[in-house]
């Protein structure tokens, strides 16, 4: 039964995982490409202050996407380690609460 619902885990926060990331990416080549079409038909100024955005918003979804996707394989590696009786959660929270 654990081990059934170790792989159940594990395929959803793959799936979500891998949909997450095709998503941000996506995201992120629509950006590039409307920056790409709006560099074509502006002047240098404005060519400099776009191609910032553009910089800034690759940034942005890069640190999204990695939240993202690290949340999920967090979420999966609690799940795994609760499901076999490790509870690492509580082992940093008392090791913080001893610290202080």
């Amino acid at each position: 039964m654990k081990d059934t619902i170790v792989i159940i885990g594990v395929l959803i926060g793959f799936l979500f995982g891998m949909s997450g990331i095709a998503t941000l990416f996506n995201l992120m080549s629509e950006a590039i490409t409307e920056t790409a079409v709006q560099l074509a038909q502006l002047s240098a100024l404005s060519t400099i202050v776009l191609l910032v955005v553009a910089i800034i918003l690759i940034i942005k979804i890069k640190i999204i996407s990695s939240l993202i996707v690290g949340a999920i394989i967090g979420a999966v590696l609690n799940i795994i380690l609760e499901v076999n009786d490790i509870h690492v959660v509580n082992e940093i929270y008392y090791a913080i609460l001893n610290m202080i």
